[in-house]
């Protein structure tokens, strides 16, 4: 790739996690992380954007929360059926100006970044994205282990999310990173889990639209045993027959890969990722995804 030969995505200055639907009046409806400042600073918000010329110019940008409200972070979009788009991201409704997390590397035990905490989210969208509905909407996830463990005992929530929402056998599905810490390399442990919906692709009411947090239990995806405690930016695909293949980044120097049978109840031991040959993938900590193509191949 030739990076000089890209096309420019407006932003507002820092720019994350563009991600793209393609809406039923056939534009490219794009939600994109941004702010004036830097990542986790004051005003960071999600924007969405069309365009009608894939990509080459950009129109309509609307701000889905407002640029001096609580921040609004990490969104990823879902189109279902009838056309209706929902975004889900992370909100700092409760408006925390500072978190607890570890002294050291935070002073006094308090880090000012509040962008990973708050409430999962989503508005919805019926005219392709050109506006969003007025009112947000929480989802009540599911308390685990690492939410009881943290600073708080759960009562607020650590996380955010990179992977994209997939439909599988007549429900929605939407990533979610659970945090269990801010520390030395900001997330000091993390695990992933799946919000499911079995109502969300026909039900029009948003009140009504039910959700589980899956996997059964209350430990999410982790690292291999005597791994660390890193394992975040759970991307997902669907198989020809049925399952999920999720792959994710840790700390210990390769991803990890885990398959599910059963719609994410439950997740075969986790491992990590290898080349054909037998030989360990090398790997920073960094986002790896993997998506199937129109072919087929992934």
């Amino acid at each position: 790739r030739n990076i000089e030969q890209g096309l420019i995505i407006p932003d507002l200055s820092y720019s994350d996690q563009p991600y793209i639907v393609k809406t039923d009046d056939g534009a490219w409806l794009c939600c994109l992380t941004t702010g004036a400042g830097h990542e986790g600073q004051s005003g960071q918000i999600v924007i969405t954007q069309r365009s009608v010329d894939q990509g080459k110019t950009w129109q309509d940008m609307v701000q889905v929360e407002p640029a001096d409200g609580p921040e609004a972070s990490y969104a990823v979009m879902l189109k279902v059926p009838s056309g209706r788009i929902y975004i889900f991201y992370n909100h700092n409704t409760d408006n925390l100006r500072k978190v607890k997390a570890d002294n050291p590397p935070y002073k006094d035990g308090w880090c000012a970044r509040v962008d990973s905490q708050g409430y999962f989210v989503f508005k919805y969208s019926d005219d392709h994205g050109r506006t969003w509905s007025a009112k947000r909407y929480p989802i009540p996830v599911r308390e685990f282990e690492i939410d009881r463990n943290n600073p708080y005992q759960g009562e607020v929530r650590y996380f955010w999310n990179v992977g994209k929402p997939f439909i599988l056998d007549g429900c929605g599905y939407v990533s979610l990173h659970k945090v269990g810490g801010l520390g030395v390399g900001f997330f000091t442990s993390s695990e992933g889990v799946l919000l499911m919906s079995d109502n969300i692709l026909t039900e029009t009411d948003p009140e009504k639209i039910q959700w589980q947090t899956l996997p059964d239990g209350d430990i999410g995806l982790r690292t291999p045993p005597g791994g660390g405690s890193v394992s975040e930016e759970q991307s997902y695909s669907l198989l020809s027959d049925g399952s999920i293949y999720c792959v994710y980044r840790t700390i210990d120097g390769h991803p990890v890969e885990c398959y599910s049978r059963d719609g994410g109840h439950t997740w075969e031991p986790p491992q990590y990722k290898k080349y054909d040959d037998g030989r360990l993938m090398k790997h920073p900590r960094a986002a790896n995804f993997a998506w199937r193509c129109d072919n087929g191949k992934f």
